[in-house]
């Protein structure tokens, strides 16, 4: 991403401390951070609730990792083991900088099947929409992964200023910092605990099959 890093990963941390004041100012004096409730109001899951595992993954959609992680290994799972009903994934976010920030705002702007098409559009052309000299030019690009999609009753410029959905994915990648002291991304979670393994479908798997 060619964008002035610098200038916007300040933006991006002014974001994150003025949520986390506000969240300590409302916070009970007696609530222990130990027991902070991840809320997925804007995650997608996919899968059945009534799986044997629960897998959380947290992405920044700029993230080279994450990107391969969800082309490459995601569908694998997906295959191998939501669609027999083994396990459930979750799909968090965990934004790096603006520009992930921003298109983690787009996709949750979308509606039901339109969501899922749009974050696997915006992983598979995340060297594409991420070319740009600054948040503009980036912003653009995002625009026009969204027109080629041809997502209905879609308002991208309302969608990329929603503070509310911004409000709940600063403070979803606070309490995540929080809980499973996430720090970098994929972060994989597998039944409430941290996994810390490689992240290639093989070793994910073998932590799966322990657990079925």
């Amino acid at each position: 991403m060619t964008l002035k890093k610098s200038t916007y990963l300040l933006f991006f941390v002014v974001l994150l401390v003025v949520i986390f004041l506000i969240n300590k100012t409302i916070q009970s004096p007696k609530e222990n951070s130990n027991d902070v409730t991840i809320g997925y109001d804007n995650s997608i899951v996919i899968g059945s609730d009534n799986s044997k595992v629960e897998i959380i993954i947290y992405s920044s959609l700029t993230c080279p990792h994450c990107a391969k992680f969800h082309n490459d290994v995601l569908p694998k799972i997906k295959k191998e083991f939501v669609e027999t009903g083994d396990a459930k994934i979750i799909l968090t976010d965990f934004p790096l900088d603006l520009a992930s920030l921003n298109a983690s705002k787009i996709i949750h702007c979308a509606k039901d099947n339109s969501k899922i098409k749009l974050l696997d559009a915006i992983y598979e052309k995340q060297k594409i929409w991420t070319n740009g000299n600054n948040i503009e030019a980036i912003n653009g690009n995002l625009k026009k992964i969204v027109s080629d999609l041809k997502i209905n009753n879609f308002n991208f410029d309302e969608c990329l200023n929603d503070k509310v959905s911004e409000k709940l994915i600063l403070e979803g990648r606070i309490k995540a910092q929080e809980k499973y002291k996430v720090d970098s991304t994929p972060q994989i979670i597998i039944n409430k605990k941290k996994y810390d393994g490689p992240t290639d479908f093989t070793n994910i798997a073998k932590k799966i099959k322990k657990l079925i």
